[in-house]
């Protein structure tokens, strides 16, 4: 496996993108055993702690499975699948920032409107939960670039279109580019929390023009911010 090693101040985060980084690119396919947690601890330079954290992480996303005395698989199923699939092709195209920024303003303001119409008890709970862990992060001087993440993907869960979740899977990692350690700015990260609070509050008062309106904005204030720094 061509790793390397990973940034202490994103922790597991790094593990995750690089294994969805492979994944995606066809590296690692459908079926494959990843090494065992020893050896990814001792490429990733980090504690078992952090790779079980990291592989935790992977399977929530659907991306790996765990099989009792057998080790840690690549998922095989169809759903990720097309997530994958439709993942590799981005990133063989190498997009531009700008151009993953434009993908992202087209769909998910509406995926915030569709999870404020749906969104379950139990998603918004976890919606909350992973806003607190971001404000803990981003507290302690850590960027919560996987939080960030997490949120997203579950308000495209929320939206109860299936097409629409295996596509912010797939694009996964493309908009990461959009969310990179270098482009972590204090500014950015406070204004994303503070965004990231008003959607989840309009999802979770059903508010849906509203929710749709503060994804919109929020998009466009990490663009400017973004962009300001380029």
């Amino acid at each position: 496996m061509d790793v390397k090693p990973v940034s202490r101040k994103s922790i597991y985060e790094d593990i995750v993108l690089q294994i969805r980084g492979m994944i995606d690119r066809g590296e690692l396919v459908r079926g494959d055993r990843l090494p065992p947690e020893r050896r990814l601890a001792e490429l990733f330079s980090v504690s078992r702690n952090t790779v079980r954290e990291a592989i935790r992480a992977l399977s929530e996303q659907g991306m790996v499975e765990s099989r009792q005395g057998a080790g840690t698989f690549v998922s095989d199923s169809e759903p990720e699948d097309f997530a994958v699939s439709l993942a590799g092709a981005i990133m063989r195209m190498q997009p531009e920032l700008r151009d993953i920024f434009e993908v992202r303003k087209l769909i998910e303001p509406e995926i915030a409107a569709m999870a404020a119409r749906n969104a379950s008890p139990d998603l918004i709970t976890r919606m909350e939960a992973v806003i607190a862990e971001q404000s803990r992060q981003v507290k302690a001087g850590e960027t919560g670039r996987a939080y960030d993440q997490k949120l997203h993907g579950l308000l495209a869960e929320a939206s109860g279109n299936q097409v629409l979740r295996a596509m912010v899977a797939a694009l996964h990692d493309d908009f990461s580019d959009s969310r990179a350690e270098g482009l972590q700015s204090p500014k950015r990260q406070k204004a994303s929390l503070a965004a990231h609070r008003r959607i989840v509050e309009a999802v979770k008062g059903g508010h849906v023009m509203q929710a749709e309106r503060a994804m919109r904005m929020h998009l466009d204030e990490v663009e400017a911010i973004v962009f300001s720094n380029k």
